[in-house]
């Protein structure tokens, strides 16, 4: 019998990453009306990013040989309700524990989503155009996220909680699991093959290439995360003029990164993607380095915020796409990478948090500075490592050939 169901079609995953990145990024505008509801500490109330990459990390350890057994879009699709049904309990929960469960179940079901919409892309685009595609998919996160403060605002205004932007959040992410599962997932991807000479050779993924990459996911989503997170936390902290510049700041943060991930979709087809990252790593330290040198000057926290939303927009999608185009990319490697993502979403927000009880509001900036500097600094590690495989690799071929 032949499947009624449609071919994949890419514009899926790209609305799907839409409820991810809003489901995600609901913590950090919603932190300041939970940490007063729970009437606990800026570093207790911070044990919320950590459920919530706990969560996260273990859902995208998991999830990725489910990708590879063909069974993707139940994956995505069961991700999808699982996140309906987790933050429909936020509203209900008053204490740092209880929160901590919708939470962590939250980080958990997008780690899924996450894993498999990045394996999925790939295996769609068979290797052409993927970092395209990847930038877009990202992009589409970036949306989610810039929706998430405006929403969070309203929400609380309207609702006087968080009621109303979950119930959005679960009706929304409903619909998509039903547009999920109406389409055919595409099949686990052919491994990947040489190119022409000159080019980049792919090569099998052995564990220390996986481990090199994957500290390199490590270092970059605990800036973005570490950054984003605390960031309407921070400029309460230092005052910054206006009743409403906290939120309107963080929607600013969340504006450039979206469109930092379309100036990335459109560089992509003139730059490659080693250069592209390498770009936005040093700019994304030089920013933040600036930022903590200003300590706390209005101008420079709203320019080096939109700033810093545009160069490390791409680094997340473009670090797959320079992977995939030297190793397999498979379920197991994608969740390789995301899960190291996940260690570096919980630590370094977890850190923010208690440095900034201990030592204050200046502590921000200068963490994620270190954290970006060090991101720099690996990705040369990187680039050394798959570029001694790769030669290895094309010794290998022409010994046998």
């Amino acid at each position: 019998m032949t499947s009624s169901k449609r071919p994949p079609a890419g514009w899926v995953y790209l609305v799907v990453f839409v409820a991810m990145g809003l489901s995600l990024s609901l913590l950090g505008p919603a932190l300041t009306y939970l940490r007063e509801r729970a009437q606990v500490s800026k570093g207790d109330i911070g044990a919320l990013f950590v459920a919530q990459a706990v969560g996260y990390l273990l859902g995208s350890l998991f999830s990725g040989r489910l990708f590879d057994r063909g069974v993707g879009h139940r994956a995505v699709a069961g991700g999808l309700l699982g996140i309906a049904a987790s933050v429909v309990m936020i509203p209900f929960c008053t204490t740092v524990l209880a929160l901590s469960a919708p939470f962590a179940l939250v980080g958990a079901f997008a780690g899924c989503i996450d894993v498999g919409c990045n394996t999925l892309v790939v295996w769609h685009t068979r290797g052409t155009g993927s970092v395209r595609l990847l930038n877009a998919l990202h992009l589409f996160f970036g949306i989610g996220a810039l929706i998430s403060p405006g929403l969070v605002d309203r929400s609380l205004v309207w609702s006087h909680g968080l009621s109303l932007v979950t119930t959005v959040l679960a009706g929304v992410s409903i619909v998509l699991a039903a547009v999920v599962m109406m389409h055919e997932p595409p099949t686990p991807g052919a491994p990947a093959t040489p190119q022409s000479s000159g080019g980049p050779v792919a090569v099998q993924t052995p564990r220390r290439i996986l481990f090199v990459i994957g500290v390199f996911f490590f270092l970059y989503v605990g800036v973005e995360v570490g950054f984003s997170g605390w960031l309407k936390t921070y400029a309460e902290a230092i005052d910054l003029p206006g009743v409403a510049s906290p939120t309107w700041l963080n929607t600013a943060f969340w504006l450039s990164f979206t469109l930092g991930r379309l100036l990335a979709v459109v560089l992509s087809r003139r730059l490659r993607a080693g250069f592209l990252l390498a770009g936005s790593c040093a700019a994304t330290a030089v920013l933040l380095g600036a930022l903590a040198l200003a300590d706390g000057a209005p101008g420079a926290v709203w320019i080096v915020t939109v700033l810093v939303g545009f160069t490390v927009a791409p680094q997340f999608a473009t670090m797959i796409a320079y992977a995939e185009q030297h190793i397999e990319l498979s379920g197991r490697s994608t969740s390789w990478f995301v899960s190291a993502a996940g260690v570096g979403g919980l630590a370094l927000p977890f850190a923010i948090g208690r440095l900034l009880d201990r030592s204050g509001s200046g502590a921000m900036p200068i963490a994620v500075f270190v954290a970006a500097t060090a991101a720099t600094g690996w990705l040369v590690l990187v680039r050394r490592e798959i570029t001694t495989r790769a030669a290895l690799a094309a010794l290998d071929m022409a010994a046998t050939g």
